[in-house]
């Protein structure tokens, strides 16, 4: 194993340790396995930083971190959160190299000239799909009609395309018999959106005479400084509700998620989707709801194209259909077929390997 010096940068949403058994999101849960694979220190920042900060502040804690990678002489910084403390002007001073990874399709403008400037100053910049790439190069060409003469706004070079997860601990056997027709999991907000998968079948249901489904909702709790208009709808709607999981630990959500006869994505923005990889490692396979160009990023996830489905976007006909259609693959080839593809030692091997790449682009510069 790699025994490179990282300095890891991490904020969690909902401030929970790094070592919290709790996952609030896509972006904490890449640190924490980077954190249990590799010879990490964490440099953890509160997350009311991003929205209650002065730019004098956030300045600060930039500096500091850089700070401590040179003075303690890091090899590296990775870092892969969108608010400019983990990328902004003075990280991109870092004499230490900084690999960073951008997870989801940040709409800030602002976040070109931040990332171009990380390769101009010799640092890496990593995103986790292509799907993920053509939304940047959309938002920079529209930038760029605006303002032709600004060249801060261009598309960034991508140094490549991080995985941010693997099949974790041990295979686990498939199920014969399944509690639920299909689940999500998501985080209780208006972009997530795991209550579609409800809502959607409930609609469908009121249909004459059509087969009724039964279906299980995994999302968080919310914080008491982190609750949402959407948030408080649903809880309000669906508190009682036993085919719904609030805030569970990580280890009975996927105890729960292998009782599932198929996955449904309902963020039709994903750039990997951690969690319909954590399915198909359980043979569950995936239906993705489709973005306005009728693609979904969780498509990489497996090599065959009978262990997923793109629908149209929220269309309930298609959704019932891909249940149906799903419900008869062979689950076992598909499990086979993830774990050899997402092995712990293929991820491993697919992080030092950016990360060699890394260094070696900062020190040629």
């Amino acid at each position: 194993m790699s025994t490179m010096k990282v300095l890891l940068l991490y904020r969690d949403s909902c401030d929970r340790d790094i070592t919290s058994s709790v996952v609030s999101g896509g972006g904490e849960q890449f640190c924490k396995l980077i954190y249990n694979n590799f010879n990490c220190e964490v440099e953890q920042v509160p997350s009311k930083a991003e929205k209650s900060w002065s730019l004098g502040e956030k300045n600060l804690v930039q500096k500091r971190m850089v700070k401590k990678a040179e003075d303690e002489k890091f090899d590296i910084i990775i870092s892969n959160f969108p608010s400019s403390i983990y990328n902004g002007r003075y990280i991109a001073e870092s004499k230490v190299p900084v690999m960073y990874i951008m997870h989801n399709r940040f709409k800030m403008r602002s976040i070109l000239s931040r990332l171009n400037n990380l390769n101009n100053k010799g640092h890496s910049v990593f995103l986790v799909s292509e799907h993920q790439e053509k939304y940047f190069k959309e938002m920079s060409r529209k930038e760029h009609e605006i303002w032709p003469n600004d060249k801060t706004n261009l598309m960034f070079k991508v140094a490549g395309y991080v995985r941010p997860s693997y099949c974790i601990g041990d295979k686990p056997k498939i199920k014969n018999k399944f509690d639920y027709d299909c689940v999500t999991i998501g985080r209780c907000d208006n972009q997530k959106k795991p209550f579609l998968l409800k809502e959607i079948i409930d609609i469908h249901s009121t249909i004459p005479n059509v087969k009724k489904y039964k279906t299980l909702t995994m999302t968080s709790q919310a914080q008491e400084d982190g609750m949402n208009g959407y948030y408080n709808r649903m809880y309000k709607k669906y508190k009682d509700n036993k085919d719904v999981s609030w805030g569970d630990r990580h280890k009975k959500l996927m105890g729960m998620l292998s009782s599932c006869k198929t996955y449904f994505s309902t963020w039709d923005e994903e750039t990997f989707g951690i969690c319909a990889l954590e399915a198909l490692s359980r043979g569950i396979p995936i239906i993705l709801n489709s973005d306005e160009n009728g693609e979904h990023a969780s498509t990489i996830l497996t090599n065959n194209p009978k262990h997923c489905i793109v629908i149209k976007k929220n269309d309930g006909g298609e959704l019932v259909k891909a249940i149906e259609k799903l419900n008869k693959i062979d689950r076992q080839s598909l499990q086979d077929e993830i774990w050899k593809k997402h092995s712990f030692e293929n991820w491993r091997n697919h992080i030092e390997d950016a990360m060699t790449k890394t260094i070696e682009k900062f020190r040629s510069k």
